[in-house]
């Protein structure tokens, strides 16, 4: 029985009976089965037919390319060919091109000037003949096989057929009608011909022409009209629907016809047909989304249809085409918008596209589970669009509390969450700018569900959860302290939240509590009191935040220094003072590491260190002791086996401190000083580098020869320079006496260079200019003279091996 699904005589589709029920064929039997074994061989020789065909058309091109071969003995040789660089069928068809543009000329010229030497109806008999003629040479010209030349003289046809059009209205025909239309219904009638000529005469171009020319008359008749964008996008995307129709039909057709034994030209002219109409369809459909654009853009409430017509014609495209149903849920948003735009506030706007995007993710849940992809995904454009929005009052709900920064501890009494938001200006949003991101953030969460994407859809779902939660007392309108005590009960909560949940959902809800604590920290800059209330319980969330995440545990101990910095602030202390306390946290940040060894509390000891320093600077007297405290605590630091370079850090700081103490007493001479610290530390590095002999030189050596040159060194520059040629032998000594090791190459070669450069600084002005001549030209002779002395060495040592062999 033939298992075919059309019947092998008349083509049509096949039930399963025995029989065709359109012609009666029988399809059981032997000579039925032998049949489908014939037609299933014939269409394997049309494929190979096809590899084939393309395998000659390969060589062929190859064998252009190649140059002319030499004469061989029996083969017959013609004249010696040309070279050339086109190939045949490039000159073949720039001379039809160009013939047919001639022949389009000489119509269009005959059209404008020898028409007015004629009569009416000369004019309409020649015209039309001509066309006639022009269209009858192609059913010849592929009578004989040549039918590029027969494309060429189809476009002549055509080009003569819009001239008719064209005569024909300036002969008086259909004159009382506007031009526009007589417009539109030639083109009409020359569609409908071009296609009734493509049927009988299997033209390309006659085929492609007829379907662009179907789109003029709506176009055509759209200006006539002055329709409006809106209406105009309407009409557009009801014709782009019309096209990617026909356009999906042919291809269907196109994808039964295979089985056929006339396949091959019915594919071409399908695929024609296929690609016209498709790509008529997009552009159309691109014009009518950019006309109601336009539209929705000029308040013109009716560009709401023509967002809906491109909806729906997107969401038929996407059966066929999926990527297109990621247009379908923001061009309803818009829609929505559009709509409702006269029946909200311009805050309350944002909403429409939110709450569009949230109920399209609860309809995408109803597909397929292969198609909700690109759905889901125009779903977040369209929440994305909501959010975009109402940027600058997010952004401004995010960045404006660090404005009081610059300006702490100076905010008016009674001021509300909204006015306090920022040192410069209040908060110009409103509650739908926090119904909108919460939107925003169950969009993400829904598109991760019904996408099954849970885990990408937890860091975005997270950071927009965090952000409602920055605007949450803003949005409510609450006052500043109650504002600050929810961003803290919130934090806390989602802190301890994320401690009990699951590793990832717990890491982002663990960030979104910090996060939230961390604004409530810099909003609390706007006030004295807010500022010593918000940061220990800040600083507690943080420490228990830590107990997951070890790290935190660094922005614990800098709240809690921060508290104590404040604290001494509010008393009225003087800057260097609240630096001294700063001490104090520090001391407690390095003793609870050496209890716990947590690298976070001693990131935050070095942090802290570092600002209690910085406010300590005016004072001489509290730098020194800040100096000489942080030092102690780095040495206290070292006692851990594994931080044991850090003792050289409290080493530089206890020196440090001390030089504060000569230059606050106005000593200008540090070398009685420095030098017996040098000579311990000498010491104790030879001893290290004993017991270790792995030891670098320059841990083991580098502090002592620091101590040793370095304050002499700075003296210096600073000086007279009776230091520096003191230094100068000191420093070379350093070097000569180091061979080999390489902390007195570098520190004492460094001291070196710089202390000679500071004595000849003076003298640079008057030394002739050919000194730098000749400084370089015996640095190369130099060169040369070592790069010889190596390559005698090398020559003679092979003429040694060379005897010994």
């Amino acid at each position: 029985m033939i298992t075919a699904v059309r019947c092998p005589e008349c083509f049509s589709p096949l039930s399963g009976s025995s029989t065709c029920g359109a012609c009666g064929l029988p399809l059981t039997g032997p000579d039925a089965a032998r049949l489908w074994e014939v037609d299933q061989e014939l269409a394997s020789l049309d494929g190979r037919r096809g590899v084939l065909l393309a395998e000659r058309g390969r060589l062929l091109n190859l064998l252009r390319r190649q140059p002319a071969a030499l004469p061989t003995p029996g083969r017959l040789q013609g004249p010696d060919p040309i070279s050339r660089d086109a190939s045949p069928r490039q000159v073949q068809n720039a001379l039809l091109s160009l013939g047919a543009l001639l022949l389009a000329g000489a119509g269009v010229v005959f059209t404008a000037v020898t028409y007015r030497h004629l009569g009416v109806l000369g004019r309409a008999l020649i015209l039309l003949a001509l066309t006639a003629a022009a269209g009858y040479a192609p059913v010849r010209l592929r009578a004989r096989g040549l039918d590029a030349s027969a494309e060429a003289v189809g476009a002549v046809a055509l080009a003569l057929a819009v001239l008719d059009a064209v005569a024909l209205r300036r002969a008086g025909v259909s004159a009382s009608t506007d031009i526009a239309f007589y417009a539109a219904v030639a083109t009409a009638m020359l569609a409908a011909l071009t296609g009734a000529y493509a049927v009988a005469v299997p033209l390309r171009l006659a085929r492609l022409a007829a379907v662009v020319l179907a789109q003029l008359p709506v176009l055509l008749l759209l200006q006539r009209t002055g329709a409006s964008e809106a209406v105009a996008g309407v009409v557009l995307a009801g014709l782009a629907a019309v096209d990617l129709a026909a356009a999906d039909r042919v291809r269907g057709a196109d994808a039964t016809s295979r089985a056929r034994d006339a396949a091959e030209a019915a594919t071409r002219v399908r695929d024609d047909l296929w690609r016209t109409a498709a790509g008529c369809g997009a552009v159309t459909l691109g014009v009518a989304l950019a006309l109601s654009v336009v539209a929705a853009a000029l308040a013109d409430r009716t560009a709401a249809a023509g967002l809906l017509a491109v909806a729906a014609v997107l969401a038929g495209l996407a059966v066929r085409v999926r990527p297109a149903a990621a247009g379908v849920l923001p061009l309803l948003a818009a829609a929505a918008t559009v709509l409702l735009r006269a029946a909200v506030t311009e805050k309350q706007l944002p909403l429409v596209p939110a709450a569009v995007a949230l109920f399209g993710l609860l309809a995408v849940g109803l597909l397929p589970r292969a198609r909700r992809t690109e759905a889901a995904t125009g779903a977040l454009l369209a929440a994305l669009a909501a959010v975009v929005a109402e940027r600058e009052p997010i952004l401004t709900a995010l960045a404006g509390p660090a404005s009081w920064l610059a300006t702490p501890w100076t905010l008016p009494s009674g001021s509300t969450a909204r006015q306090a938001v920022s040192a410069h200006a209040p908060w110009s949003g409103t509650l739908a700018t926090l119904v909108v991101v919460a939107l925003a953030a169950a969009c993400v969460v829904a598109a991760g569900l019904v996408t099954d994407r849970r885990r990408e859809a937890l860091l975005p779902a997270g950071a927009l959860t965090a952000v409602a939660v920055l605007l949450l007392p803003l949005g409510l309108g609450t006052s500043y302290e109650l504002g600050l005590v929810l961003l803290l009960v919130v934090s806390a909560a989602l802190a301890g939240a994320g401690g009990a949940l699951g590793r990832q959902a717990g890491a982002a809800m663990a960030l979104t509590g910090g996060v939230t604590g961390l604004l409530a920290v810099l909003w609390s800059t706007a006030d004295q009191g807010a500022t010593l209330a918000v940061l220990p319980v800040a600083a507690l969330v943080a420490a228990g935040l830590a107990v997951r995440v070890p790290q935190v545990a660094a922005v614990a101990a800098l709240l809690a220094g921060a508290e104590l910095a404040g604290a001494g602030a509010a008393q009225q202390l003087a800057a260097e003072q609240v630096g001294g306390l700063l001490l104090a946290a520090v001391a407690v940040c390095l003793g609870t590491s050496l209890v716990v060894r947590r690298v976070p509390l001693e990131v935050a000891a070095g942090g802290l260190a570092a600002v209690a320093v910085t406010l300590t600077t005016a004072d001489p007297g509290w730098l020194s002791w800040s100096l000489a405290a942080t030092g102690l605590g780095c040495l206290a630091l070292a006692v851990r086996p594994d931080r044991r370079q850090v003792a050289a850090i409290g080493g530089l700081l206890l020196s440090a401190s001390s030089w504060v103490r000569l230059a606050q007493a106005d000593v200008t001479a540090p070398e009685p000083y420095v030098l017996p610290l040098a000579a311990v530390a000498l010491v104790l590095g030879h001893l290290r580098r004993r017991s270790q002999p792995e030891l670098g030189s320059v841990p083991a050596y580098g502090p002592g020869l620091s101590l040793l040159l370095v304050p002499s060194l700075l003296a210096s520059l600073s000086g007279t320079p009776t230091r520096g040629l003191f230094l100068l032998p000191i420093a070379a000594l350093v070097v000569v006496l180091g061979r080999g090791l390489r902390a007195p190459l570098l520190l004492g070669g460094g001291v070196l260079i710089v202390d000679a450069l500071n004595l000849l600084l003076p003298y640079a002005s008057s030394v002739p200019r050919w000194t730098l001549l000749a400084a370089v030209g015996t640095a190369l002779v130099v060169l040369g003279a070592t790069y010889e002395q190596r390559r005698s060495d090398l020559d003679r040592l092979r003429a040694r091996f060379a005897a010994m062999g």
